[in-house]
């Protein structure tokens, strides 16, 4: 599996709309192997978001492809930004590097 991590800043007097858009249902589905399993939200200067999704291996590019789709939607919020990261276990690393 392979985990790949969004991170969502939102200015604060954009909430009402990111709720309303929400809600709304106009946003792309996941696909069945595009599992969300964390979600966090901070509340600083800005709304920060953190979504931690579960992918197959062998799905990464489609799995990014579903997850910015689905992303797509927000981007009318003016000041909306969006981040994709696959991220790597130290182990994987350590393997690459040929220290593991």
């Amino acid at each position: 599996m392979v985990f790949i991590l969004v991170t969502t800043i939102l200015p604060p007097h954009k909430g009402e709309e990111y709720v309303k858009l929400h809600a709304s249902g106009k946003q792309a589905k996941y696909p069945d192997f595009v599992k969300p399993i964390h979600r966090f939200v901070v509340m600083d200067y800005d709304t920060k978001g953190y979504v931690l999704y579960e992918v197959p291996d062998d799905k990464i590019m489609e799995a990014m492809k579903a997850i910015g789709k689905r992303y797509s939607t927000y981007f009318t919020i003016e000041g909306f930004k969006a981040k994709m990261e696959i991220l790597m276990e130290s182990k994987d690393v350590l393997a690459m590097l040929g220290l593991g």
